[in-house]
């Protein structure tokens, strides 16, 4: 039998994982604490052993994981969607299958979202590295803070201590159902994290942020959406940066867009880093000629964004208004 009512809610998309999903499991079954909880794993229909392993898994602890296993292939942003609209949990909390949580994440960040009645707790992580022996370094830029939504927005924007992605956060579930949100129309799409959590940090009245390294993320995986080399990296990175503008713009948050105006120069950093790594990948000098333009487009805020061709038509397939799902 199921447990009544989780507080916490453990989301793990799962594609093709079978070597590192044993890893995760066990991180989240040996956490130190009392807090009832649930995972959630969604998993893609994928031809390794990773659904067998989830069935193992779930026969250990019946009362607790939940297998979501849909028919037909719906990626990482969709799998996260769905996982959040069955979740039980008052509160959510995301782990990619590659990497593993801290033995202590559910007791401080759940202590630190309660304590400060919060919407959102971020920690920092662990970054690890290497094949035959693995080495970890915390990551640099780490704070401890409790801002309020112009903090927390401004502390996204600039990238450091608050990054773009879903795992290393703890989440008020209800923010997902409470305003527009965003969904990357494609598969192939990158930086859906960071689309999604725009959206949720413009929702955000008060965000606490924890020195505490509580998350491993392994660099050392080669088959990781993050190692796949691709030539279009800059294109996904700047429709994201569109899609936030647009977002701004569409939900006349001007606070928020002041925020993300404030740190174009952040973002055209990454940017400038996207189209170095598409230039080594093999990207033609037309394609990176025709992206540049783009950006300086984007981020002339003295113009209005295209309203049509490939750009618009993605904004509008990507920006998601209806909240109107079951959250029982």
């Amino acid at each position: 039998m199921p447990m009544l009512k989780p507080e916490i809610s453990l989301i793990l998309p799962v594609y093709q994982n079978e070597t590192t999903l044993r890893r995760a499991l066990d991180s989240v079954f040996s956490q130190k604490t009392a807090i009832p909880y649930e995972l959630v794993a969604a998993i893609d229909p994928c031809k390794d052993k990773s659904l067998d392993i989830l069935k193992e898994y779930q026969a250990k602890h019946p009362e607790n994981f939940v297998i979501l296993a849909p028919e037909t292939r719906l990626g990482n942003a969709k799998c996260r969607q769905l996982a959040v609209e069955k979740a039980r949990g008052e509160y959510v909390a995301f782990l990619d299958a590659d990497d593993k949580l801290h033995p202590d994440f559910f007791e401080k960040m759940y202590a630190a979202i309660t304590k400060n009645k919060a919407d959102l707790v971020s920690c920092a992580f662990y970054v690890v590295k290497g094949q035959k022996k693995e080495r970890h370094f915390v990551y640099p830029f780490r704070r401890s803070a409790v801002l309020n939504r112009k903090g927390g927005l401004n502390a996204y924007f600039s990238d450091a201590a608050l990054r773009g992605f879903m795992w290393a956060k703890l989440y008020r579930r209800s923010l997902f159902f409470e305003a527009p949100t965003i969904a990357l129309p494609h598969l192939s799409d990158m930086f859906e994290d960071q689309s999604l959590n725009t959206a949720l940090l413009a929702h955000c009245h008060k965000v606490v942020l924890l020195r505490s390294p509580l998350t491993y993320y392994y660099k050392n995986i080669p088959t990781s959406l993050s190692s796949v080399k691709r030539q279009d990296r800059a294109m996904c990175h700047l429709r994201v940066f569109a899609l936030q503008r647009y977002y701004f713009e569409q939900t006349q948050d001007q606070e928020g867009l002041k925020a993300w105006k404030k740190h174009i120069s952040r973002a055209d950093e990454s940017f400038r880093y996207d189209c170095h790594v598409d230039k080594r990948n093999g990207a033609s000098k037309v394609s990176l000629k025709e992206v540049k333009a783009l950006w300086h487009v984007i981020t002339d805020l003295k113009k209005p964004l295209p309203a049509e061709g490939a750009l618009a038509d993605w904004l509008k397939a990507a920006y998601v208004t209806d909240v109107s799902r079951d959250r029982d």
